[in-house]
């Protein structure tokens, strides 16, 4: 009976945590200046563009872990500072508004549902896979950072398979790739 017990009671602490979102119990910090939205609006549609026909579905809350660091091989100072703001700025989740002004339709999608979507396909495809049949293809953005005077900008932007992190500058009011050598790419 104890193992019983003890058992359902980890199932239920599970689907609590599931439902909460990313960080169980944590109330997370909305994301909210524009400059950072403007730089998801420069990436995303034409990211997106590459993978689906459909509406963007963006993860709603910005990705904190980060397959590559790039911050080695720059040796800028002001890229020094950029790194170390995006690094700041990605210590804990954020909470993404629905105010992205980009072309066509998007959603976001709490990674709470992504996670319980492949959790279930794992069940229905036993086995490794890279891509699970039937997944969600959705994009995540980290937080922006951003030098003192908002002229640089750090960001990463993941599809369900693979991710960049992008050196940005400035133009006017565009944001434009950097010539400086320092992002870097990962598939899955």
């Amino acid at each position: 009976m104890r193992v019983f017990i003890a058992f359902t009671f980890v199932i239920v602490l599970n689907t609590v945590a599931i439902g909460q979102g990313p960080v169980a119990g944590q109330n997370l910090e909305s994301l909210s200046d524009p400059d950072a939205y403007r730089i998801y609006a420069t990436l995303l549609p034409q990211l997106w563009a590459t993978r689906s026909k459909d509406a963007l579905l963006l993860q709603q809350e910005t990705e904190t872990v980060f397959p590559c660091d790039s911050s080695s091989r720059i040796s800028d100072p002001e890229w020094l500072a950029v790194a170390n703001r995006f690094r700041q700025e990605n210590s804990r989740p954020k909470v993404l508004q629905a105010i992205l002004q980009i072309p066509g339709q998007f959603r976001l999608i709490p990674k709470a549902v992504i996670e319980a979507d492949d959790a279930r396909l794992k069940l229905k495809y036993p086995g490794t896979f890279n891509r699970l049949p039937e997944s969600i293809e959705y994009a995540a953005v980290s937080a922006v950072g951003f030098n003192s005077n908002k002229t640089k900008a750090m960001v990463h932007v993941r599809l369900r398979s693979g991710g960049d992190l992008h050196l940005l500058e400035r133009r006017g009011d565009d944001w434009i790739h950097s010539t400086l050598s320092g992002g870097c790419a990962w598939i899955v």
